[in-house]
């Protein structure tokens, strides 16, 4: 069964109503700087913090979240202690993980994050400079369209060293 578009106002008022810290990154990022663009999925960055995984997965169990590679319902186990999990929702697919080190790390991102006022909730985005250090580190297709796009739009992009593929 392919998954439902992303619906990005329904997992945000859902993360926002249980209280957990997250900033969207990944395409929606892109989107909310400037370059407008199709997106598959969710990406949310978390930071590390066993309570607010707990509120996590019980928004994303809100909206039937299960656990995309076998179907299974969400428990505190899938995500706790795990860098990364991928859950099929009513509302698309969400793909949840913790950052690295600086610059790409949850405190680093969450503090240049811009504010995106979506219907009646208002949540964090990545901003431009986190979304560049992003998509320089993936470095897959999409994401060397998504700098010359971002390039075109802004001009000089901000770029920040990162640890493994910058020194």
């Amino acid at each position: 069964m392919p998954a439902p578009d992303p619906e990005l106002d329904a997992v945000a008022g859902a993360l926002v109503a249980a209280g957990a810290g997250f900033v969207v990154v990944g395409g929606f990022a892109v989107i909310a700087n400037r370059f407008v663009r199709a997106t598959e999925d969710i990406d949310v960055l978390i930071p590390d913090d066993e309570k607010n995984d707990r509120r996590l997965i019980a928004a994303l169990r809100g909206i039937n979240g299960v656990r995309q590679r076998d179907g299974e319902p969400l428990t505190d186990s899938h995500l706790h202690g795990h860098e990364h999990l991928r859950a099929l929702t009513d509302a698309g697919l969400v793909d949840l993980f913790r950052g690295g080190a600086p610059p790409l790390d949850f405190a680093t991102v969450a503090s240049h994050a811009i504010t995106a006022d979506y219907g009646s909730v208002s949540f964090r985005v990545a901003g431009l400079r986190s979304v560049v250090g992003f998509k320089r580190l993936a470095d897959r297709p999409q994401d060397r369209l998504d700098l010359e796009r971002l390039r075109e739009i802004h001009g000089e992009l901000p770029i920040d060293p990162i640890p493994g593929l910058d020194d």
